[in-house]
């Protein structure tokens, strides 16, 4: 009987870190732009690895995925805003032109699941990832994991 208060109170602290871990939905539609810009023509397994991707350099913390997407030159779908210059383009039109993408409710779902913590890591622990045919010089020193439709994955060391 000692038991079910201490389960009670777990089960309370593990409802307050999952609504803790939700993103308001700006933030959700931004991320999973990411996604769609990035591996929407890859199906969901290449989505889901990006998302892996980004759980990943933010070391599984929900807090840092905002910031690992919008961090400049990191996903090159998203160099138009985050990227030097004048011509920078808004988030919002990332958003509006990802989420005409037939895959939108896809991405929004792994999205979902990133920030729950219940993805699935299929690039197993990659922090990194390039075209396919290519091998950039920043990948040196890297252990590639996986590829998944047209991406190379890589973990640092």
């Amino acid at each position: 009987m000692k038991l079910l208060p201490i389960a009670i109170f777990l089960l309370s602290a593990l409802q307050l870190l999952r609504a803790e871990s939700t993103p308001d939905p700006w933030e959700r539609q931004v991320v999973a732009a990411c996604l769609i810009l990035e591996a929407a023509n890859q199906g969901e397994a290449g989505m889901q690895a990006v998302a892996a991707v980004i759980g990943n350099r933010g070391q599984g913390d929900p807090s840092k995925y905002l910031a690992v997407v919008k961090k400049p030159y990191a996903f090159s779908a998203f160099n138009a805003s985050t990227g030097k210059g004048k011509q920078r383009q808004s988030f919002a039109a990332l958003v509006s032109r990802a989420s005409k993408d037939v895959n939108w409710p896809v991405a929004l779902r792994i999205v979902d699941e990133l920030y729950a913590g219940e993805l699935a890591d299929n690039t197993f622990g990659a922090d990194h990832y390039s075209r396919k045919d290519e091998l950039p010089s920043w990948s040196h020193g890297m252990r590639a994991t996986t590829v998944i439709g047209d991406h190379l994955f890589f973990k640092s060391p």
